[in-house]
């Protein structure tokens, strides 16, 4: 976690405008704790690239998001995405490191706001050499040595754990750096 902004006294959870960027399930978790918690928070989809799990059961992609509004958008003319995080009290994105900043859209692109929190998820963190590697639950979760010993071969401890255990860290860091005043840009790695 580091700084980028003056801390501010922390907002009640129902007057927060949470922006979503991420997709899958370790970000969209974070982001639907944040809207059963009060937060107002809006689904960002591109629409060439619509989150994965629209394409799975519809169930499960509606428990993840259906407390969010929904807000398509094309990152090759950024500047209503803009408008949108400008005013954001958290940002969640689970994109690649430097994706976001090729359009002009990271988080030192975006107008000051004293008090935003930027919370970064990657597979494998966003700096050092797997800084770029794209991670799913079940790969980040041999990564990270979330495996039991089998008797034969390791064997996963839960199916994906690695997503939700992201997810639900990832909001109670959010709600951590919230109370001390926010401010900063938290990196999480699956």
């Amino acid at each position: 976690v580091h700084r980028i902004g003056d801390r501010r006294t922390p907002p009640a959870l129902t007057d927060l405008l949470v922006a979503d960027l991420s997709s899958m399930w370790a970000g969209p978790l974070c982001g639907a704790l944040l809207a059963r918690a009060g937060a107002t928070v809006v689904k960002v989809e591109t629409r060439a690239r619509p989150d994965g799990t629209r394409s799975g059961p519809p169930a499960f992609f509606d428990w993840m998001n259906g407390d969010k509004l929904s807000y398509r958008t094309d990152f090759a003319q950024p500047a209503d995405l803009r408008r949108l995080l400008d005013v954001a009290d958290v940002v969640i994105e689970s994109s690649r490191p430097g994706a976001l900043e090729r359009h002009g859209l990271g988080s030192a692109d975006l107008t000051r706001q004293d008090g935003r929190v930027w919370l970064r998820i990657t597979g494998h963190g966003a700096e050092a050499e797997r800084a770029g590697w794209v991670a799913f639950g079940d790969d980040a979760a041999v990564s990270g040595g979330l495996v039991c010993g089998g008797e034969s071969a390791p064997e996963f401890c839960a199916d994906a754990v690695a997503d939700p255990l992201t997810g639900l860290h990832a909001a109670a860091a959010v709600l951590q750096s919230l109370s001390r005043g926010g401010g900063s840009v938290i990196d999480i790695a699956m």
